[in-house]
């Protein structure tokens, strides 16, 4: 069995220290979509837009860099769980913003999204 090409990501802006807008391309449409992702296992500071920044202007190849999700996962605020990572070395975003001092490694994030979600409020149906 052939393996997968891994998906594929370009970084349009960095919303938030934690949180960027990517273009993903989509096989299955055959064209681009855009989402926001929070990056999975790590809480940020205001510091990490420009180390963001930076990293991805040295890791994108042709400005395309592999994501990585947590099955998809989507926090409270409808962004997907994930990380980016270099398609040549492998090294992940995540990673690096906790070695630069701008981030603190959260090992428990995906387990805290699941809990926060589970314990949401569900409008009554009209």
């Amino acid at each position: 069995m052939a393996t997968p090409d891994p998906l594929t990501a370009q970084v349009i802006r960095v919303t938030r220290p934690d949180t960027v807008h990517l273009r993903v391309a989509c096989p299955q449409l055959q064209s681009p979509i855009a989402m926001h992702m929070r990056i999975h296992g790590c809480d940020c500071e205001d510091g990490a837009r420009q180390a963001i920044c930076d990293w991805v202007e040295i890791h994108a190849d042709h400005c395309r860099l592999r994501l990585d999700t947590a099955e998809w996962l989507r926090d409270e605020y409808g962004r997907v769980l994930g990380d980016l990572c270099d398609l040549q070395s492998g090294e992940c975003l995540s990673a690096y913003l906790v070695e630069r001092g701008v981030a603190t490694p959260r090992p428990n994030h995906y387990l805290e999204t699941l809990m926060s979600l589970m314990h949401s409020q569900e409008p009554e149906e009209c």
